[in-house]
């Protein structure tokens, strides 16, 4: 069985075209220069990092860290081989050394697995069990952990899936056990969008994205959860070369929907949110840019990520940190060359200002390298690939 961790970007999707230059004129958006990199910060960013290996070696399903605590969770899939048997298990971390603490759950000699969906705000972590029934037949359930640290399932959430749809993905905060939800109909039908408190099990209305569809656009976007206004924020695109990216909220209480034109092109890659400010960032596929936006306004900056000057080197994953106010923004080559790669992490504040470039990364995945910080620290994790393109290491970082 392939197993694919349902937080992978859609830039795995890449496409082999390269942008040529264009001009998008926007009525309320406006596109500045990238400005100078100030490199003030009490991180060593050119430090390599320490690594976390997965128990039992197996490929990692999906990681996340307690941001005001000391621990690790992440889930494992170690293939069936010749004469041996698969592994399928759930485990804790120490984030200062990367230790493995305790296996939560373990199964053998089995086409199952576990994957970490993520921890939430009251130290709740939240783990899917898939359950092969058949081919292409899988049963999936949802456990959780509180806390976390107490390594055993506690309880169960059970999202109100209408038959046949599956869940997308899920916007998550540590700020909040609150979380937004998007449920994805088959055959590329209109997606629906819900809140949901996992530690209390329950769920907000449904709402449809048709008003957005746009014959697909909003198929499968970027969600993410902003807490202060119990907004879904959305980001989605068709792709193409000159395609600009739509952004969206989604009011997870009354149902309405605000969207707006964004900057860029080509897929959306990451996507972030600041509730305190009504900020978001994103990256785009083509351009290999990324964007600042005021939610409220509908308007933004763009900035070039340094050095780029193609489609290779675009930019991924985007990770938010509340204390700071920063935007995390990695990057799979920084150098444009597939195999000397030079992964990077690039820090920038709200106004796109660059305040720190994260070097000495290991071959990170292309598409899929979901990075996952401790702001107080301003230490994070990023996963590495192996030489059989596999995840099964976390590498740490400081920023």
């Amino acid at each position: 069985m392939t197993k694919i961790s349902p937080r992978t970007s859609p830039s795995l999707l890449r496409q082999i075209s390269y942008a040529l230059p264009v001009l998008l004129a926007l009525l309320t958006i406006t596109a500045g220069a990238s400005p100078a990199e100030d490199r003030s910060t009490p991180a060593d960013p050119s430090k390599p990092g320490f690594l976390v290996n997965s128990k039992f070696g197996g490929q990692i399903l999906g990681y996340d860290i307690d941001q005001s605590g000391t621990e690790g969770l992440l889930s494992e899939f170690v293939a069936q081989s010749s004469g041996g048997s698969s592994v399928v298990a759930t485990e804790t971390f120490d984030q200062a050394t990367g230790k493995i603490l305790k296996v939560v759950a373990k199964k053998t000699n089995t086409q199952d697995d576990y994957v970490t969906e993520g921890i939430l705000g009251n130290h709740l972590a939240l783990v899917m069990f898939e359950h092969e029934l058949s081919l292409f037949h899988v049963q999936r359930h949802f456990h959780t952990m509180l806390p976390f640290t107490a390594n055993k399932f506690t309880g169960v959430w059970a999202p109100p899936l209408t038959k046949g749809n599956l869940l997308g993905a899920i916007g998550r905060t540590q700020s909040s056990d609150n979380i937004a939800v998007l449920e994805l109909p088959p055959s590329a039908a209109v997606p629906l969008v819900y809140s949901s408190n996992v530690a209390d099990n329950t769920f907000g209305p449904k709402i449809s994205l048709q008003p957005i569809f746009n014959n697909g656009e909003f198929s499968f976007p970027l969600i993410v959860m902003d807490s202060k206004t119990n907004q879904a924020v959305l980001s989605a695109s068709f792709g193409c070369r000159t395609c600009a990216p739509k952004i969206a909220t989604v009011n997870l209480t009354s149902g309405k929907i605000d969207e707006f034109t964004g900057l860029g092109f080509g897929l959306t890659n990451g996507l972030a949110v600041d509730p305190a400010s009504g900020m978001a960032c994103t990256t785009t596929e083509i351009d290999f840019s990324v964007e600042f936006y005021n939610l409220k306004k509908h308007s933004g900056i763009i900035v070039t990520l340094p050095g780029a000057g193609g489609q290779l080197q675009s930019g991924e994953d985007v990770e938010f940190d509340p204390i700071h106010h920063l935007f995390l923004v990695g990057q799979y080559t920084s150098t444009g060359n597939i195999n000397d790669p030079q992964p990077r992490i690039y820090v920038y504040d709200e106004h796109g200002n660059l305040k720190n470039t994260v070097t000495g990364l290991q071959r990170i995945p292309i598409g899929g390298a979901i990075m996952i910080i401790n702001p107080a620290k301003r230490t994070g994790f990023i996963p590495l690939v192996g030489t059989d393109f596999t995840v099964t290491q976390l590498q740490s970082f400081t920023y």
